[in-house]
């Protein structure tokens, strides 16, 4: 029975020391997606995705975000046209920078 009461407190310990909040969750989910995390972060972050669902669906979206992001990145701008400007209306524009100096 010693041994039960043991493998209680170690178990008590364990989930004292992996438990992470919410909000301490969803940084660490960006983070892993920009570089790798440290062992035992990594370790914390796996607990929590395993017992919190919401966390598991933020992480989706954002895999889905980042995902749309890299498509659109990825294609060719449209080629932007150079801005002219009328002669009435640069005429305005000098006069209007004469008038305020």
């Amino acid at each position: 029975m010693e041994s039960d009461s043991l493998i209680a407190k170690i178990n008590t310990w364990m989930i004292r020391k992996l438990r992470l909040s919410c909000e301490d969750t969803t940084p660490l989910i960006s983070e892993l997606m920009d570089h790798n995390l440290p062992l035992g972060k990594r370790i914390r972050l796996k607990f929590h995705l395993a017992m919190c669902k919401v966390c598991g669906y933020y992480q989706k979206q954002l895999e889905v975000i980042r995902a749309l992001a890299r498509k659109l990145g990825g294609e060719e701008p449209p080629l932007q046209q150079e801005a002219v400007l009328s002669e009435e209306v640069k005429t305005k524009i000098k006069d209007s920078i004469k008038q305020s100096s």
